[in-house]
């Protein structure tokens, strides 16, 4: 099977960005475009960003002006926070993809919450429903695979459970229907418990 394997781009600055998206290109075929870590980043700055993107990328920003200029760029995916989603007209037609993502840093909700917070997110059409959580508990692991498991044939999905407990759903979560599974880099990593995207694609060569 194929395994989609995204690897996050960050930097201070434009000039670091651009240096890390570069390298990152050579290793990777997806990419996650943190434009958010970019210290004053201006509009103009993206055209940069988009000249210089050649692999399938995932655009995320939390602010309204700059999303709305990458899905001008059509960017392959843009990501819209879940607590944004109402600020966006979706009913256009469009090139990129949306991906609705909803995070909880701190811990894993309920399964009966989780699966609320989707309900919700599919009234907005998205291409991609991501959950991304703090795993606290082998319960938190089996809350995170169950949602994924239940998920219907025309859905995607991306599940991650985060911190060092939260490893095995990077690992397995793709082997059960997960969208992608995120990597971290040299040079980008943003969550606690990614693993390296060299590490992880031994993994995946060892199983297939």
């Amino acid at each position: 099977m194929k395994i989609k394997i995204c690897t996050v781009v960050t930097g201070s600055n434009l000039k670091k960005f651009l240096k890390n998206l570069d390298k990152i290109q050579e290793v990777s075929e997806m990419i996650e475009l943190r434009v958010d870590k970019i210290k004053n980043l201006r509009e103009k700055d993206l055209q940069l960003i988009r000249k210089n993107t050649i692999k399938e990328a995932i655009f995320t920003s939390r602010i309204k002006k700059i999303i709305l200029k990458a899905f001008d760029l059509e960017f392959d995916f843009v990501d819209i926070d879940f607590s944004l989603i109402t600020n966006f007209d979706l009913s256009k037609s469009r090139k990129t993809k949306i991906i609705v993502s909803f995070h909880d840093f701190e811990k894993t909700p309920s399964l009966i919450l989780l699966k609320n917070i989707k309900k919700k997110m599919k009234q907005f059409q998205p291409d991609v429903m991501k959950f991304a959580t703090m795993v606290n508990s082998g319960a938190d692991i089996v809350n995170l695979f169950k949602l994924l498991l239940n998920k219907s044939n025309n859905e995607e999905i991306i599940v991650i459970g985060m911190g060092e407990k939260g490893k095995i759903t990077r690992v397995l979560g793709p082997l059960l229907g997960s969208f992608l599974m995120y990597a971290s880099t040299p040079y980008g990593k943003t969550a606690s418990g990614q693993i390296d995207i060299m590490e992880l694609k031994k993994i995946y060569q060892l199983i297939n």
